[in-house]
């Protein structure tokens, strides 16, 4: 009777961490892709477990679009970096650089933040941008 609570329990606790686990797959999103935006933030949410971020980026044409970074770097491990929340405020000129989401060409992973100075921050591996408009680019 036991043994069985405990296999049940066990089973149980399973089921809800394969969900946990899947969710940190980078999978979603075009990892091999680094293309970067300048703009002016617009919002920030420095939080865990991962930063997310809007960026008013001006296109070669003059008009204005919005970037949604919805995921990023977790913001203990920025500020571990070295990135300060105040650094990144709304209104803050910043360069950006993000790999697009497959299934949703509005939506990228922030990669690395390059501050106006030339200070950069960057959470997932080496970033090579690829200078270019919204959506995805080829390498």
């Amino acid at each position: 009777m036991k043994r069985t609570i405990i296999a049940w329990l066990g089973a149980a606790l399973a089921a809800i961490a394969l969900p946990v686990a899947a969710h940190h797959s980078f999978a979603v999103y075009d990892m091999t892709q680094s293309i970067e935006f300048k703009g002016v933030v617009e919002t920030v949410k420095f939080r865990n477990p991962h930063m997310a971020m809007t960026l008013i980026h001006t296109k070669a044409d003059g008009t204005k679009e919005t970037i949604n970074f919805v995921e990023g770097a977790p913001a203990n491990m920025l500020v571990r970096m070295g990135l300060d929340p105040a650094v990144i405020a709304p209104g803050q000129e910043i360069t950006v650089i993000g790999a697009p989401r497959r299934d949703d060409p509005n939506a990228y992973f922030l990669k690395a933040i390059i501050l106006k100075d030339g200070t950069k921050f960057v959470s997932v591996g080496n970033v090579n941008p690829q200078q270019g408009e919204r959506g995805p680019q080829t390498p």
